[in-house]
């Protein structure tokens, strides 16, 4: 669900690794085989990051505190909690605004993706068109996304009132991020330590979903 965080994790590298990363979730959705040795780097790197992030006991203790319902979508409410507080304290982390990192970076995804025939293509139209990756950094922004998210899965109604729970718990969820975050950095972002190596074996499109509902995580009006 965390569109930005993947985005950000994708600077400095192709942009086929970059959609591959971007739009991994998508292909549990949709009828889609990666495209190339670069999607497939992205893919394999997208998955390296959520297990990280499912194994990070600071993020494990945020899940853990989430009250029933919310704890059986906790991965889901901490994906989207990521990207709050990254879009909010984006200047932290980059000189570029966002909106403009966010244009030209999925301006690049666009030009690698429409020549291959690919229902990827069409989707991150859609994203770009409504502007899914710079919802994250207000409440509204949040109800917003959590309502595409509900919608896309009759089991996930409880995501409806989800961004109540982000709201009550903002502090700890803060302090769990700024935890979190420049380990991830440290580890996948630009010169981090974790090299992703081209997979000398095909990708299954669909994986086991673990993460509480799962699905893409740009498929926010069917992550």
């Amino acid at each position: 669900m965390n569109l930005l965080a993947h985005l950000h994790l994708s600077e400095g590298r192709p942009a086929g690794v970059a959609a591959g990363n971007l739009l991994a979730d998508c292909l549990r959705r949709l009828p889609v085989a990666p495209l190339d040795a670069d999607s497939m780097e992205g893919i394999r790197l997208h998955r390296a990051i959520d297990a990280y992030a499912d194994a990070h006991p600071a993020l494990r203790a945020a899940r853990a505190a989430f009250a029933p319902p919310g704890r059986r979508w906790g991965g889901i409410l901490l994906d989207v909690a990521c990207d709050f507080f990254l879009t909010r304290d984006w200047p932290r982390h980059s000189s570029v605004p966002l909106r403009g990192h966010v244009a030209a970076r999925l301006a690049e995804i666009r030009r690698y993706l429409h020549p291959q025939a690919t229902p990827l293509g069409p989707l991150l139209d859609r994203a770009i068109a409504e502007e899914w990756l710079l919802e994250y950094g207000t409440f509204d922004g949040l109800r917003t996304t959590f309502g595409r998210l509900a919608r896309h899965s009759p089991a996930a109604n409880a995501l409806c009132g989800a961004k109540r729970e982000i709201e009550r718990r903002q502090a700890p969820l803060q302090a769990a991020f700024d935890e979190f975050h420049p380990q991830l950095l440290a580890r996948f972002g630009r010169g981090g330590s974790e090299g992703i190596n081209r997979p000398r074996a095909s990708i299954s499109p669909c994986p086991t979903e673990s993460r509480g509902g799962g699905g893409c995580a740009g498929a926010h009006g069917g992550r």
